[in-house]
């Protein structure tokens, strides 16, 4: 059987943005059976695993995984009625989503890395800084990638820099000199 998903129509909203947060994406096949690379972006790597709802970009049908193994921060998965390699390359480059309301709730200082796309960042003196493009975490904590006047750069985000985020005027306050960036 062969992977049969049905895209959503531009008119015809069931998923949108706001009600799904991003948890991982395809990054390449494995073998000739239909298995797939994928790369986790949840908080615990292999939780991705455990969501019972998972939706592809555009796709309002959801996809099953089923854990093969893991190789290094990859983990090579089956997904339900993908058969072949070029079934599974098909798949390379889509990002998985799932239901915002079948994550576990916040607490005060806990936040979704998808929230903060876009928002403002601000030092103590209101200097900006820049919009956030992405968060990431190469190892040695959490990264905010900024873009200011077409330059990118990356600011520290852990606890010790993080000040505030204010959701209502999206913007985030981090305790750095505009130096950071400017020498």
């Amino acid at each position: 059987m062969r992977l049969k998903l049905k895209r959503i129509k531009k008119n015809r909203i069931i998923l949108s943005k706001k009600n799904l947060i991003e948890i991982g994406s395809f990054v390449g096949v494995h073998g000739i059976n239909g298995e797939a690379k994928l790369k986790s972006f949840t908080e615990v790597p292999k939780n991705i695993f455990s969501f019972k709802e998972i939706f592809l970009d555009s796709f309002e049908n959801p996809i099953k995984l089923t854990f093969i193994r893991k190789v290094k921060q990859i983990f090579v998965c089956k997904i339900e009625n993908v058969l072949t390699r070029s079934d599974a390359e098909k798949l390379i480059g889509l990002k998985l989503f799932v239901l915002r309301e079948s994550l576990p709730n916040l607490t005060d200082d806990e936040f979704y890395h998808s929230d903060l796309l876009g928002f403002e960042v601000h030092n103590l003196n209101r200097e900006n800084f820049g919009k956030v493009l992405s968060l990431e975490d190469f190892g040695a904590g959490l990264l905010a990638e900024v873009k200011k006047n077409k330059k990118t750069f990356y600011l520290p985000m852990g606890k010790s820099f993080l000040k505030e985020i204010d959701y209502e005027q999206q913007r985030i306050t981090l305790d750095l000199n505009i130096d950071f960036i400017e020498n």
